[in-house]
């Protein structure tokens, strides 16, 4: 049988590895007001979480691996708006089976060169 403070020790170790995981949350507008410098804070795994209304987004997609952008409210209530110009959001390099793009209307965009 193990000795009590061995069992203590074990949990506490364990709880010290899962709060230095990597998977915070990064909320717009309310910690950081753009899309896109919440995308350009993002940690590997990191997820962007978006309140409900439209926002301007003409973004570069950061070369960090399993960023999760999703809408707190889902595409009725959350809107990424291009405003008419290249792109809403440019993928180009930095993503992976973990990285998610999820719960947006994504509006008023264009691909690049169109």
């Amino acid at each position: 049988m193990r000795s009590p403070r061995t069992v203590v020790l074990a949990l506490l170790t364990l709880a010290a590895a899962f709060s230095q995981a990597p998977g915070g949350i990064i909320r717009v507008p309310s910690e950081v007001g753009r899309l896109d410098e919440a995308l350009a804070l993002a940690a590997p795994y990191d997820t962007v979480l978006v309140a409900p209304g439209t926002h301007p987004s003409n973004v570069t997609w950061p070369s960090t691996p399993g960023i999760k952008l999703l809408s707190e409210a889902g595409a009725e209530a959350t809107v990424l708006d291009g405003g008419d110009d290249v792109q809403v959001i440019g993928i180009y390099t930095g993503v992976d089976t973990t990285t998610v793009v999820r719960g947006f209307t994504i509006t008023n965009g264009h691909a690049e060169g169109y």
